[in-house]
Parts: structure tokens; C-alpha cells; sequence
């Protein structure tokens, strides 16, 4: 029994020693070559363009008037064409003086206008954004009477605009005889202008000499003062603004709890340029057949104006008179019908200009 059991012991181990060992020389098989491994390199990623500048969407706005829309924030900018009252804007920013409002024009260059903003009715508490614009440097300027602004240094060149009495303006250069200085005017050829020195006041010295072009040349007059010969004042003609009796340039219906006053301000002048101005009101009155209406007209230039007020194309008679330099004037008018305001040069010799502020206040 003892010799059984070692011989059942000793089986497994014989037949462990009996099986096949490995040589020891013998090459284990070849796996296929494989490529190295890449190094590690970070993962592009997409460069994205930087993010656009958000902008505030266009404001809508109603006109309560017929307006002219102008190519820069001004009067004196060009006129690039009229709104009638009603009509709605698009409304993209406002002038630092607040005064003016920049608008989407689809038919100016640019595509935008300006417009006088206290005749633009928008929703209350609308902010419009004040327009961020570069602020002139350098020596500067006072205008002594009312200016033609011109495209070159000389009489012959095209008209850009006007210059009021005490504009500041930013002097940039002048011409070779110091006879005429070019000025910082945005809406301007290259953003310059030019006028006539002898009516700017100006301590500046050193400016740069240019030619037409507004290119620097060498040599000039040195200084700033004039040259000898005076210049002719280069006040020109009202440029026409294309109203008329029947699509005057301001349309307002007074009411007791909408519109009780509006004030106009424009230009006129004879022989040549906008021979007159065309405003229609139509008076409103409680009770009465005839309503109460205040009347202020401000006037400057070289000539007077004539003010003259029909119904239906027909002239009211007897109605009084209005003159520049009355304030707070009081005429009785009739109710509930359109009134047409025509103002125009009075009868003169040569060129007169007439500026003027009108403004009519219906009481109730």
C-alpha cells in the first residue's frame, strides 16, 4: 500500500519532466515592424476671427415736420434732400451737441444723413447713442461774417456750405499769398475746405503753404496775414431746398395736447438761390371761429424780409404784418383751415441773403 501511494505521487512529476522544454537558442517569431509612435503634440485648434463689436440697433423715429436731410450735422452742410411730416427714420446715433441725429439715407453716398432732432418724435425714454467723432487739433479760427465754404483756394471753385459768424474753425493751411486758409470740414473733399482769410480772426502762424490740391509746397507768404489784395466776400446765394406752395417745408397741425408751437430756421435770397420758403399751419381754437397765435421772427444777412400768409392759395388780408425783430407778436388767424406761411427778400438792389428763426405758438 505505502509503495502504491508513492507511485501515484510520483506520476504527475515524471510527466512533467517528459514534456518538450524550449531551446535555448531557438528565435522567437518576428512580429511585423510597426512605426514609431508619434511624440505628443498638443491638438490645433480653430483660430476663430475676433468677435464683432456689438452695435445698437437703428432707433425709429416719426418726423412731425418736413425736414431736410443734410450731408453732415449742421445747417451748413449740403442739403441732400427732404422728409415729409410723418415719415419715418432710422435713427443710428446723435452729434455730441444732441441737436442732431444721424440717420440711415439710403439715397446720400454714404448711405446716412443728419437731421435737426427736435422734430423727430421717438419713444420716451429712448436713449440714442451719442456718436463717438475725432476732435480736431491745432490752431484755430473766428469767423467774422457769413462764408462760402469752397472745394480749392479761389472764387471760381464750388460751393461746399456756410460759415456763420463766430463758427470756430480749425485751420490747417493756406495758399501762397496767404489770401485764402484751408480749414478741417468733414463733409469737405478729403475732409478740408477752404475759405477766405481776410474775415477769419486768427493769431496761428506757421501754417503749412499749399496748393490747390492741398498738397505742401515750398515758399508762401510767411505768417498768416492776407495778402494785399483784398478778397471779395465770398457770401453767395441761399441754395435752393425745393419747397413750394404745394410741398412747403413744414406741415404742423396744432393741437391742445400734441403740437402747440414750432420754431423754423432757414434761408432765403434774391435775385438768385431759394427765392422763398413755403410753412403750412393749420390753428386750432376751443370756441372761437379765429385762433390766438404768437409770432417771433429773427433775422441777419443784408437784406429784410417779406412775410406774407394766404388760405387756399388766396391771400388773407388784414391780417397785420410781421417784420424781422418782432417778438411774441400776437395775430388772430382763422381756425380749423391750413395757413401758408410765404416768406421771401424784400425788394432791393444786388444780392440779398436773409437768415432766419420763425417761430409760432397757437394759444389756446
Amino acid at each position: 500500500m505505502k509503495r502504491l501511494f508513492l507511485l501515484l505521487i510520483a506520476l504527475p512529476l515524471l510527466a512533467a519532466c517528459a514534456a518538450p522544454q524550449p531551446s535555448a537558442t531557438s528565435a522567437p517569431t518576428a512580429s511585423p515592424s510597426l512605426p514609431p509612435a508619434p511624440s505628443a503634440t498638443p491638438t490645433p485648434t480653430a483660430t476663430l476671427p475676433p468677435a464683432a463689436t456689438p452695435t445698437s440697433p437703428p432707433i425709429q423715429g416719426t418726423l412731425a415736420i418736413k425736414v431736410n436731410v443734410r450731408s453732415g450735422p449742421g445747417t451748413s452742410y449740403e442739403s441732400l434732400g427732404l422728409l415729409d411730416a410723418g415719415e419715418q427714420v432710422l435713427i443710428t446715433g446723435r452729434a455730441s451737441s444732441g441737436d442732431w441725429y444721424r440717420i440711415l439715407y439710403p439715397a446720400a453716398p454714404d448711405g446716412v444723413g443728419w437731421i435737426t432732432s427736435q422734430y423727430v418724435r421717438i419713444p420716451v425714454w429712448t436713449q440714442v447713442p451719442l456718436l463717438a467723432t475725432p476732435t480736431p487739433t491745432g490752431p484755430t479760427g473766428r469767423v467774422l461774417q457769413r462764408l462760402n465754404l469752397r472745394s480749392g483756394p479761389g472764387l471760381a471753385y464750388d460751393t461746399l456750405g456756410m460759415l456763420e459768424p463766430d463758427s470756430l474753425v480749425y485751420l490747417t493751411g493756406k495758399n501762397s499769398t496767404a489770401s485764402w486758409f484751408q480749414i478741417d470740414y468733414p463733409a469737405g473733399p478729403g475732409g478740408r475746405a477752404w475759405v477766405t482769410a481776410q474775415y477769419i480772426q486768427t493769431e496761428a502762424a506757421g501754417l503749412p503753404v499749399l496748393d490747390e490740391n492741398g498738397t505742401p509746397v515750398a515758399g508762401g507768404t510767411p505768417g498768416t496775414a492776407p495778402s494785399p489784395v483784398t478778397p471779395t466776400p465770398t457770401v453767395g446765394p441761399a441754395p435752393a431746398d425745393g419747397d413750394s406752395s404745394a410741398n412747403p417745408a413744414v406741415r404742423v397741425t396744432f393741437s391742445a395736447s400734441v403740437t402747440r408751437q414750432f420754431t423754423y430756421s432757414s434761408q432765403v435770397s434774391a435775385p438768385a438761390g431759394d427765392l422763398q420758403d413755403w410753412l403750412e399751419f393749420t390753428p386750432y381754437s376751443v370756441n372761437a371761429p379765429d385762433a390766438r397765435l404768437v409770432f417771433s421772427l429773427a433775422c441777419s444777412g443784408n437784406g429784410r424780409l417779406s412775410v406774407e400768409i394766404s388760405q387756399g392759395g388766396i391771400p388773407i388780408p388784414d391780417w397785420g404784418t410781421l417784420a424781422c425783430g418782432d417778438r411774441e407778436k400776437i395775430i388772430l388767424l382763422p381756425a380749423a383751415q391750413p395757413l401758408v406761411l410765404r416768406l421771401a427778400p424784400s425788394p432791393g438792389q444786388g444780392l440779398r441773403l436773409v437768415d432766419y428763426v420763425i417761430t409760432v405758438r397757437n394759444e389756446l
